[in-house]
Protein backbone atom coordinates (compact mmCIF):
# COMPACT_ATOMS: atom_id res chain seq x y z
CA UNK A 1 0.00 0.00 0.00
CA UNK A 2 2.87 2.35 0.81
CA UNK A 3 4.36 1.57 -2.61
CA UNK A 4 1.12 2.47 -4.43
CA UNK A 5 0.68 5.73 -2.49
CA UNK A 6 4.34 6.63 -3.10
CA UNK A 7 4.00 6.07 -6.85
CA UNK A 8 0.89 8.28 -6.98
CA UNK A 9 2.45 11.12 -5.01
CA UNK A 10 5.91 10.94 -6.60
CA UNK A 11 4.46 10.77 -10.13
CA UNK A 12 2.61 14.05 -9.63
CA UNK A 13 5.72 15.81 -8.38
CA UNK A 14 7.90 14.23 -11.09
CA UNK A 15 5.57 15.53 -13.82
CA UNK A 16 5.93 19.04 -12.37
CA UNK A 17 9.73 18.76 -12.41
CA UNK A 18 9.63 17.43 -15.98
CA UNK A 19 7.65 20.49 -17.03
CA UNK A 20 10.23 22.73 -15.36
CA UNK A 21 13.03 20.86 -17.14
CA UNK A 22 11.26 21.21 -20.49
CA UNK A 23 10.89 24.96 -19.97
CA UNK A 24 14.57 25.28 -19.06
CA UNK A 25 14.12 25.97 -15.35
CA UNK A 26 15.81 22.71 -14.34
CA UNK A 27 18.66 20.65 -15.71
CA UNK A 28 17.50 17.27 -16.93
CA UNK A 29 20.39 15.41 -15.31
CA UNK A 30 19.36 16.63 -11.85
CA UNK A 31 15.78 15.29 -11.90
CA UNK A 32 16.59 11.88 -10.41
CA UNK A 33 18.78 13.46 -7.74
CA UNK A 34 16.00 15.86 -6.76
CA UNK A 35 13.42 13.06 -6.54
CA UNK A 36 15.80 10.92 -4.46
CA UNK A 37 16.38 13.77 -2.01
CA UNK A 38 12.61 14.45 -1.84
CA UNK A 39 11.73 10.80 -1.17
CA UNK A 40 12.12 10.90 2.67
CA UNK A 41 9.77 13.90 2.79
CA UNK A 42 7.16 11.92 0.85
CA UNK A 43 7.54 8.77 2.96
CA UNK A 44 7.21 10.53 6.32
CA UNK A 45 3.52 11.16 5.54
CA UNK A 46 2.84 8.12 3.35
CA UNK A 47 4.05 5.50 5.86
CA UNK A 48 1.65 6.52 8.71
CA UNK A 49 -1.29 6.50 6.28
CA UNK A 50 -0.21 3.12 4.87
CA UNK A 51 -0.01 1.59 8.35
CA UNK A 52 -3.38 3.08 9.27
CA UNK A 53 -5.06 1.66 6.16
CA UNK A 54 -3.28 -1.68 6.56
CA UNK A 55 -4.61 -2.13 10.10
CA UNK A 56 -8.12 -1.15 8.99
CA UNK A 57 -8.19 -3.61 6.09
CA UNK A 58 -6.49 -6.49 7.94
CA UNK A 59 -8.60 -6.33 11.10
CA UNK A 60 -11.71 -5.59 9.04
CA UNK A 61 -11.21 -8.88 7.23
CA UNK A 62 -10.85 -10.69 10.56
CA UNK A 63 -14.17 -9.24 11.73
CA UNK A 64 -15.89 -10.25 8.47
CA UNK A 65 -14.68 -13.84 8.77
CA UNK A 66 -15.72 -13.93 12.46
CA UNK A 67 -12.10 -14.74 13.29
CA UNK A 68 -11.94 -11.81 15.66
CA UNK A 69 -14.93 -13.22 17.56
CA UNK A 70 -13.08 -16.54 17.88
CA UNK A 71 -9.99 -14.75 19.23
CA UNK A 72 -12.07 -12.89 21.80
CA UNK A 73 -13.79 -16.14 22.80
CA UNK A 74 -10.34 -17.63 23.41
CA UNK A 75 -9.58 -14.85 25.90
CA UNK A 76 -7.75 -12.37 23.67
CA UNK A 77 -9.16 -8.99 24.63
CA UNK A 78 -9.09 -5.83 22.57
CA UNK A 79 -6.35 -4.47 24.86
CA UNK A 80 -4.11 -7.37 23.90
CA UNK A 81 -4.90 -6.78 20.22
CA UNK A 82 -3.89 -3.15 20.71
CA UNK A 83 -0.67 -4.35 22.34
CA UNK A 84 0.06 -6.61 19.36
CA UNK A 85 -0.66 -3.68 17.04
CA UNK A 86 1.70 -1.31 18.83
CA UNK A 87 4.71 -3.57 18.23
CA UNK A 88 4.92 -2.88 14.44
CA UNK A 89 3.63 0.65 15.11
CA UNK A 90 6.65 1.38 17.32
CA UNK A 91 8.98 0.09 14.62
CA UNK A 92 7.23 2.27 12.04
CA UNK A 93 7.42 5.27 14.40
CA UNK A 94 11.21 4.82 14.62
CA UNK A 95 11.47 4.72 10.82
CA UNK A 96 9.26 7.80 10.38
CA UNK A 97 11.20 9.57 13.14
CA UNK A 98 14.47 8.94 11.34
CA UNK A 99 12.93 10.44 8.19
CA UNK A 100 11.36 13.50 9.84
CA UNK A 101 14.24 14.30 12.22
CA UNK A 102 17.25 13.59 9.99
CA UNK A 103 16.78 12.32 6.43
CA UNK A 104 14.01 14.68 5.31
CA UNK A 105 15.77 17.90 6.49
CA UNK A 106 18.99 16.63 4.92
CA UNK A 107 17.21 15.94 1.63
CA UNK A 108 15.51 19.36 1.68
CA UNK A 109 18.91 20.93 2.30
CA UNK A 110 20.40 19.14 -0.70
CA UNK A 111 17.46 20.03 -2.97
CA UNK A 112 17.57 23.68 -1.96
CA UNK A 113 21.30 23.74 -2.63
CA UNK A 114 20.70 22.24 -6.09
CA UNK A 115 18.06 24.85 -6.90
CA UNK A 116 20.29 27.65 -5.63
CA UNK A 117 23.24 26.38 -7.69
CA UNK A 118 21.08 26.22 -10.81
CA UNK A 119 20.00 29.83 -10.27
CA UNK A 120 23.63 30.86 -10.01
CA UNK A 121 24.74 28.91 -13.05
CA UNK A 122 25.09 30.49 -16.44
CA UNK A 123 21.75 30.84 -18.21
CA UNK A 124 23.08 28.62 -20.99
CA UNK A 125 23.29 25.63 -18.65
CA UNK A 126 19.48 25.40 -18.68
CA UNK A 127 18.93 26.71 -22.20
CA UNK A 128 17.07 24.57 -24.73
CA UNK A 129 17.42 25.20 -28.49
CA UNK A 130 14.34 26.59 -30.21
CA UNK A 131 12.85 27.98 -26.97
CA UNK A 132 12.72 31.43 -25.44
CA UNK A 133 14.36 31.34 -22.03
CA UNK A 134 13.48 34.10 -19.54
CA UNK A 135 15.46 35.14 -16.50
CA UNK A 136 19.19 34.72 -16.90
CA UNK A 137 21.72 37.09 -15.42
CA UNK A 138 18.91 39.58 -14.85
CA UNK A 139 15.16 38.95 -14.33
CA UNK A 140 14.09 40.80 -17.50
CA UNK A 141 16.49 38.98 -19.82
CA UNK A 142 15.16 36.77 -22.63
CA UNK A 143 17.47 34.49 -24.64
CA UNK A 144 16.80 32.41 -27.75
CA UNK A 145 19.18 30.19 -29.74
CA UNK A 146 18.26 28.20 -32.81
CA UNK A 147 20.84 25.45 -32.27
CA UNK A 148 23.13 24.44 -29.45
CA UNK A 149 26.07 22.05 -29.24
CA UNK A 150 25.87 19.02 -26.95
CA UNK A 151 28.27 20.53 -24.42
CA UNK A 152 26.29 23.82 -24.59
CA UNK A 153 29.36 25.87 -25.36
CA UNK A 154 28.66 26.80 -29.00
CA UNK A 155 25.41 28.14 -30.45
CA UNK A 156 23.99 29.63 -33.65
CA UNK A 157 21.41 32.32 -34.46
CA UNK A 158 21.30 33.96 -31.06
CA UNK A 159 18.74 36.51 -29.85
CA UNK A 160 19.27 38.28 -26.49
CA UNK A 161 16.90 40.82 -24.97
CA UNK A 162 18.95 42.43 -22.20
CA UNK A 163 16.08 44.35 -20.62
CA UNK A 164 15.37 48.01 -20.08
CA UNK A 165 17.98 50.72 -19.55
CA UNK A 166 16.57 53.91 -18.02
CA UNK A 167 18.41 57.09 -19.02
CA UNK A 168 17.81 60.83 -19.16
CA UNK A 169 17.98 62.76 -22.42
CA UNK A 170 19.56 66.18 -22.88
CA UNK A 171 16.12 67.79 -22.51
CA UNK A 172 15.62 66.08 -19.15
CA UNK A 173 13.13 63.52 -20.41
CA UNK A 174 13.33 60.01 -19.01
CA UNK A 175 14.02 57.45 -21.72
CA UNK A 176 13.28 53.75 -21.26
CA UNK A 177 15.57 52.16 -23.81
CA UNK A 178 15.41 48.54 -24.79
CA UNK A 179 18.59 46.60 -25.55
CA UNK A 180 18.51 43.76 -28.07
CA UNK A 181 21.49 41.80 -29.41
CA UNK A 182 21.35 39.38 -32.34
CA UNK A 183 24.24 37.30 -33.61
CA UNK A 184 24.94 34.58 -36.14
CA UNK A 185 26.99 32.46 -33.72
CA UNK A 186 28.70 32.47 -30.38
CA UNK A 187 30.57 30.42 -27.84
CA UNK A 188 31.21 30.43 -24.12
CA UNK A 189 34.62 31.33 -22.73
CA UNK A 190 35.90 30.93 -19.19
CA UNK A 191 38.38 33.39 -17.76
CA UNK A 192 40.43 31.03 -15.58
CA UNK A 193 42.07 33.90 -13.70
CA UNK A 194 38.76 35.31 -12.37
CA UNK A 195 36.42 32.35 -12.84
CA UNK A 196 33.98 34.55 -14.80
CA UNK A 197 32.25 33.17 -17.91
CA UNK A 198 31.79 35.24 -21.04
CA UNK A 199 29.74 34.74 -24.18
CA UNK A 200 31.67 35.68 -27.30
CA UNK A 201 29.16 36.68 -29.99
CA UNK A 202 30.24 36.77 -33.63
CA UNK A 203 28.84 38.79 -36.57
CA UNK A 204 25.76 40.52 -35.23
CA UNK A 205 23.99 43.74 -34.27
CA UNK A 206 23.16 45.56 -31.04
CA UNK A 207 19.97 47.66 -30.99
CA UNK A 208 19.49 50.35 -28.34
CA UNK A 209 16.49 52.70 -28.11
CA UNK A 210 12.97 53.34 -26.89
CA UNK A 211 10.01 51.92 -28.85
CA UNK A 212 8.07 54.66 -30.64
CA UNK A 213 11.14 56.82 -31.29
CA UNK A 214 13.22 56.83 -34.45
CA UNK A 215 16.58 57.54 -32.83
CA UNK A 216 17.57 53.91 -32.41
CA UNK A 217 21.26 53.11 -32.13
CA UNK A 218 22.26 50.18 -34.33
CA UNK A 219 25.81 48.88 -33.86
CA UNK A 220 27.20 46.10 -36.01
CA UNK A 221 30.02 44.01 -34.66
CA UNK A 222 32.35 41.23 -35.69
CA UNK A 223 32.84 40.17 -32.07
CA UNK A 224 30.87 41.17 -28.96
CA UNK A 225 31.78 40.01 -25.45
CA UNK A 226 28.82 39.47 -23.12
CA UNK A 227 29.45 38.72 -19.45
CA UNK A 228 27.45 35.82 -18.05
CA UNK A 229 26.32 35.43 -14.47
CA UNK A 230 29.14 34.60 -12.09
CA UNK A 231 29.20 31.11 -10.59
CA UNK A 232 29.62 31.25 -6.83
CA UNK A 233 29.91 28.70 -4.08
CA UNK A 234 29.07 28.57 -0.44
CA UNK A 235 25.30 28.49 -0.92
CA UNK A 236 23.47 28.46 2.40
CA UNK A 237 19.93 27.05 2.44
CA UNK A 238 17.52 29.38 4.23
CA UNK A 239 14.21 27.51 4.40
CA UNK A 240 13.28 26.25 7.86
CA UNK A 241 12.51 22.79 6.42
CA UNK A 242 16.18 22.54 5.40
CA UNK A 243 17.59 23.26 8.86
CA UNK A 244 18.93 20.34 10.88
CA UNK A 245 16.99 19.21 13.94
CA UNK A 246 19.98 20.05 16.12
CA UNK A 247 19.84 23.65 14.88
CA UNK A 248 16.15 23.84 15.82
CA UNK A 249 16.57 22.55 19.38
CA UNK A 250 17.96 25.77 20.87
CA UNK A 251 16.14 28.16 18.55
CA UNK A 252 13.91 30.91 19.97
CA UNK A 253 12.14 31.56 16.66
CA UNK A 254 8.45 30.61 16.71
CA UNK A 255 8.61 29.35 13.13
CA UNK A 256 11.54 27.07 13.96
CA UNK A 257 9.85 25.88 17.17
CA UNK A 258 6.76 25.00 15.12
CA UNK A 259 8.94 23.09 12.64
CA UNK A 260 10.57 21.13 15.46
CA UNK A 261 7.16 20.22 16.87
CA UNK A 262 6.05 19.07 13.43
CA UNK A 263 9.06 16.76 13.08
CA UNK A 264 8.46 15.28 16.53
CA UNK A 265 4.75 14.93 15.79
CA UNK A 266 5.15 12.56 12.85
CA UNK A 267 6.37 9.50 14.83
CA UNK A 268 3.73 10.31 17.46
CA UNK A 269 1.16 10.41 14.65
CA UNK A 270 2.02 6.80 13.80
CA UNK A 271 1.23 5.61 17.33
CA UNK A 272 -2.01 7.56 17.67
CA UNK A 273 -3.45 6.48 14.31
CA UNK A 274 -2.55 2.87 15.13
CA UNK A 275 -4.62 3.16 18.31
CA UNK A 276 -7.45 4.72 16.31
CA UNK A 277 -7.37 2.03 13.62
CA UNK A 278 -8.10 -0.87 15.99
CA UNK A 279 -11.62 0.22 17.09
CA UNK A 280 -12.39 1.77 13.71
CA UNK A 281 -11.73 -1.55 11.94
CA UNK A 282 -14.66 -3.24 13.71
CA UNK A 283 -17.32 -4.11 11.10
CA UNK A 284 -20.14 -6.62 10.70
CA UNK A 285 -20.57 -8.96 7.71
CA UNK A 286 -23.51 -6.87 6.51
CA UNK A 287 -21.51 -3.67 6.56
CA UNK A 288 -18.68 -4.96 4.38
CA UNK A 289 -14.93 -4.57 4.76
CA UNK A 290 -14.75 -1.06 3.29
CA UNK A 291 -17.79 0.49 5.01
CA UNK A 292 -15.65 2.35 7.55
CA UNK A 293 -12.68 2.93 5.28
CA UNK A 294 -13.83 6.27 3.85
CA UNK A 295 -14.84 7.78 7.24
CA UNK A 296 -11.54 6.58 8.72
CA UNK A 297 -9.51 8.19 5.93
CA UNK A 298 -11.49 11.39 6.44
CA UNK A 299 -10.65 11.27 10.17
CA UNK A 300 -6.96 10.81 9.31
CA UNK A 301 -7.04 13.79 6.95
CA UNK A 302 -8.70 15.93 9.63
CA UNK A 303 -5.92 14.89 12.02
CA UNK A 304 -3.17 15.91 9.60
CA UNK A 305 -4.91 19.16 8.59
CA UNK A 306 -5.30 20.15 12.24
CA UNK A 307 -1.60 19.44 12.83
CA UNK A 308 -0.67 21.68 9.89
CA UNK A 309 -3.03 24.41 11.13
CA UNK A 310 -1.55 24.17 14.64
CA UNK A 311 1.96 24.40 13.21
CA UNK A 312 1.06 27.60 11.35
CA UNK A 313 -0.63 29.03 14.44
CA UNK A 314 2.46 28.41 16.56
CA UNK A 315 4.68 29.95 13.88
CA UNK A 316 2.51 33.08 13.76
CA UNK A 317 2.26 33.35 17.55
CA UNK A 318 -1.49 32.73 17.62
CA UNK A 319 -1.07 29.66 19.85
CA UNK A 320 1.31 29.13 22.81
CA UNK A 321 4.34 27.13 21.70
CA UNK A 322 4.12 24.89 24.81
CA UNK A 323 0.62 23.82 23.72
CA UNK A 324 1.11 23.77 19.97
CA UNK A 325 0.67 20.49 18.14
CA UNK A 326 0.45 18.51 21.39
CA UNK A 327 -3.15 19.71 21.83
CA UNK A 328 -4.16 18.03 18.56
CA UNK A 329 -2.37 14.81 19.52
CA UNK A 330 -4.05 14.88 22.93
CA UNK A 331 -7.53 15.24 21.43
CA UNK A 332 -7.07 12.32 19.04
CA UNK A 333 -5.37 10.18 21.68
CA UNK A 334 -8.34 10.65 23.99
CA UNK A 335 -10.64 9.85 21.04
CA UNK A 336 -8.71 6.62 20.43
CA UNK A 337 -8.93 5.65 24.12
CA UNK A 338 -12.67 6.34 24.21
CA UNK A 339 -13.32 4.33 21.04
CA UNK A 340 -11.18 1.45 22.31
CA UNK A 341 -13.02 1.41 25.64
CA UNK A 342 -16.47 2.10 24.21
CA UNK A 343 -17.80 -1.38 25.01
CA UNK A 344 -16.66 -1.16 28.63
CA UNK A 345 -17.94 2.38 28.97
CA UNK A 346 -21.32 1.36 27.59
CA UNK A 347 -21.47 -1.61 29.97
CA UNK A 348 -20.47 0.59 32.92
CA UNK A 349 -23.15 3.13 32.01
CA UNK A 350 -25.82 0.44 31.75
CA UNK A 351 -24.84 -0.96 35.16
CA UNK A 352 -24.92 2.53 36.63
CA UNK A 353 -28.40 3.22 35.24
CA UNK A 354 -29.66 -0.15 36.48
CA UNK A 355 -28.26 0.54 39.95
CA UNK A 356 -29.94 3.96 40.06
CA UNK A 357 -33.23 2.43 38.93
CA UNK A 358 -33.07 -0.20 41.70
CA UNK A 359 -32.31 2.46 44.29
CA UNK A 360 -35.35 4.46 43.21
CA UNK A 361 -37.62 1.39 43.40
CA UNK A 362 -36.50 0.37 46.87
Amino acid sequence: MAFVLSIILISGRFIKYLADAASGKLLGDTLLMIMAFRLPGFLELILPLSLFLGILVAYGQLYLNEEMSVLQACGISQQRIIGFTLVPALSMALVVGSFSLYLSPLGNNKVESLFAEMKLRSEFETLSPGRFHAGGSNPDEVIYVQSLSKDKTRMKNIFIYQGEKVSQSETGKIRRNKVVVVSESGYRRLDRATGVQYLELEKGYRYFGEPGFADYQVISFEKYTYKLQDSTGGIKPHKVQSLSTRALLNSQSLVEKAELQWRLSLPLLVLVVSLLAVPLSKVTPRQGRFSKLLPSILLYLIYVVLLIAAQKSVGKGNMPDWLGLWLVHGVFFITAVVLSSWTYLTLFWQKYRLKRANEQLF
